[in-house]
């Protein structure tokens, strides 16, 4: 009752909001729980399931959202410690999360049950993008990470792996994409299709 969106995520068959406290509602498809409820039942598709009756994201104890990012089948959310944490559908590791487990279909799965995103020691993220089957973070320092599936290079690898779907590839592991020397980005874009690109500069 009485609230209202700061930012909105479209992704494919689901929209989620960023609401003024912080708290995070998705709608639409469920498909792979990327709606982080806890079951498969789509919501918005009959009368009495949004409004007050659309649960809010559990994000964990006292945790709040700063942006929301939905894609193809697994949504993430940047917390506001600058944590990330990510649900639905985890093919290629997408989540980021040491495993290709589906996190948010089931009871239990969400809160502080769901892990974050191990980022690399004393990272943070500023910015963060859901695509269709890998996921980028713009961190604290300028740098960028992806992780999901490394089909065509997308994670800027240097490779074609996928990281994030299995245990000691995320965190300090995970290597920043190279933009160039002394080039970091500002900002990560995601185009209609499910593809990523970084604005850079110069430091």
């Amino acid at each position: 009752m009485g609230r209202t969106a700061t930012a909105v995520s479209a992704g494919s068959d689901v929209t989620c909001a960023l609401l003024d406290g912080g708290q995070v509602k998705c709608w639409g498809d469920n498909g792979s729980g990327r709606l982080g409820l806890g079951d498969l039942r789509d919501r918005g598709d009959e009368p009495g399931e949004m409004g007050d009756a659309l649960p809010a994201i559990d994000l964990g104890a006292g945790r709040t959202a700063t942006a929301v990012s939905a894609g193809l089948l697994h949504t993430c959310a940047l917390l506001d410690g600058g944590q990330v944490k990510c649900w639905g559908g985890n093919g290629s590791g997408r989540l980021g999360i040491g495993s290709s487990d589906t996190r948010g279909d089931q009871a239990g799965e969400m809160g502080d049950a769901l892990p974050t995103v191990a980022l690399g020691t004393g990272r943070t993220a500023i910015a963060i993008t859901a695509a269709g089957v890998h996921t980028c973070a713009l961190l604290d320092d300028g740098r960028v990470k992806c992780w999901g599936s490394g089909f065509a290079g997308r994670l800027g690898s240097g490779g074609t792996a996928n990281l994030g779907d299995g245990p000691g590839e995320m965190g300090d592991a995970l290597a920043p994409v190279d933009l160039g020397t002394g080039r970091t980005a500002t900002a990560l874009h995601r185009r209609s299709r499910p593809h990523l690109r970084a604005s850079t500069t110069a430091r």
